[in-house]
């Protein structure tokens, strides 16, 4: 991993700001925490990006937060604790790291088989895979999709999907059938994945769940850099795919 640039991390900050609904300044001053009330309650989110902490929820979970360090709220199980003092219902959508990626990936050509783009290959992939990895992946409102599919057999081993946030990031998910997995398939599929969002002037953004230790090594094996961590509790479950902070 190499250090991200200031340009880069400008506009990580500035695709922020906006979806947080902060000034476009406020991520890339002097680190300081933030809070954004969220009359409607649905979510309680804690982000913390380039030394910023911004926490956004219900005026009462933000006035019990302050009494917390940033270590502590970014950890699930504080996070979720402090949601379900202000009502029933809540339930964690987890801790992540967000990376970033300054550069195309540099991997070669893969052996493994051809992308394709045919929707019925990645249905396929969803189709055999776990719904909760379904969900996570984001790939199935994902505007953006792809499939590996095995030149011999036709059958599709994985799935990238991509979606731009603020017109400046592409949050890419990555999704491996259960039987090709440990294979090569995620990592040929994410350096695909970001390779296309540079190629439209997108800036990379990968989010690796706090248990996944196999998506941050593939983070890593393509250039991702982490600038930051993002915990999340909702109180009514919104769409999947789209940044919490700027939910419909």
């Amino acid at each position: 991993m190499t250090a991200l640039g200031d340009h880069t991390r400008s506009i990580i900050a500035l695709s922020w700001s906006r979806m947080l609904g902060l000034p476009d300044d406020d991520l890339l001053g002097s680190p300081a925490r933030h809070e954004i009330t969220r009359p409607d309650g649905s979510a309680v989110s804690f982000l913390q990006l380039f030394g910023h902490a911004v926490i956004s929820g219900p005026a009462e979970v933000l006035r019990r937060a302050r009494g917390f360090e940033d270590a502590a709220l970014a950890e699930e199980r504080c996070l979720l604790e402090l949601a379900r003092r202000h009502g029933e219902g809540a339930r964690s959508r987890g801790a992540s790291t967000l990376l970033y990626a300054e550069e195309p990936p540099s991997l070669g050509p893969s052996a493994l088989g051809a992308i394709s783009y045919d929707q019925d290959h990645v249905r396929a992939v969803l189709a055999e895979s776990p719904a909760d990895d379904v969900q996570i992946s984001g790939i199935a409102k994902a505007p953006w999709s792809a499939a590996l599919v095995s030149e011999d057999s036709g059958e599709a081993w994985g799935a990238a999907g991509r979606e731009v946030w603020s017109g400046m990031l592409a949050q890419l998910g990555v999704l491996t059938t259960p039987s090709r997995r440990r294979a090569g398939v995620g990592l040929h599929l994410g350096a695909v994945a970001a390779e296309e969002a540079f190629v439209e002037g997108l800036i990379p953004q990968w989010q690796a769940g706090s248990q996944s230790v196999g998506a941050r090594r593939i983070a890593a094996r393509l250039g991702f850099t982490a600038a930051g961590t993002q915990t999340t509790v909702v109180f009514d479950q919104p769409a999947f795919g789209q940044p919490v902070i700027d939910q419909p």
